[in-house]
């Protein structure tokens, strides 16, 4: 097949169309693995997902926010740990959630104001690593109100989007308050 130089995205879309249908190159869904006794489960295609490093990063991320938290990778083991596309992950008692901590955790690769995020660090997977850790449903703990400095450890990453590089500007979940509270 010839494509003119002229229709170059839509000749990466074209590409791009014929590969995933030849079954190369698509998103490996339902990946797992394990980070110190922890089961990750890849059930997105999102773009930093499907990256060599993304182990990597997943598990410096966790390392970062159990720092913060005050917990250990022992406090997790036996855990699961779920990357869902989509905006929203299934949470008891939450008809919206972008992430959850019921015992197992899930965040969404999604987010309704940007669409895909660009890297781990995008997700709310610190903000979930501090219910697993302190147990705090109600974000009573002064820590929910101070995640800045998880925010200046995880900046300056690269992202992966459906373009290819891209910067990973960090969002952490913030609350400024408690939840029942105004």
């Amino acid at each position: 097949m010839h494509l003119p130089a002229s229709t170059g995205r839509a000749r990466r879309a074209i590409l791009l169309g014929l590969t995933l249908a030849a079954g190369c190159g698509a998103p490996d869904l339902g990946r797992e693995f394990t980070l110190h006794g922890v089961r990750i489960r890849v059930d997105t295609d999102a773009p930093f997902a499907q990256r060599e490093e993304f182990p990597a990063r997943v598990e410096d991320v966790i390392a970062i926010s159990l720092a913060y938290w005050g917990g250990a990778w022992d406090d997790l083991r036996g855990r699961e740990l779920t990357f869902s596309t989509g905006p929203y992950v299934a949470c008891a008692g939450a008809a919206r959630a972008s992430g959850c901590f019921d015992g197992a955790i899930r965040v969404a690769t999604w987010d309704p104001g940007v669409g895909t995020v660009d890297c781990v660090e995008q997700t709310v997977l610190v903000h979930e690593i501090g219910h697993a850790i302190l147990g705090d449903a109600t974000h009573r703990d002064a820590r929910w109100m101070e995640l800045e400095p998880v925010a200046d450890a995880l900046a300056g990453r690269v992202g992966f989007g459906p373009d290819g590089v891209t910067s990973c500007t960090v969002h952490v979940a913030l609350w400024r308050h408690p939840l029942d509270e105004p």
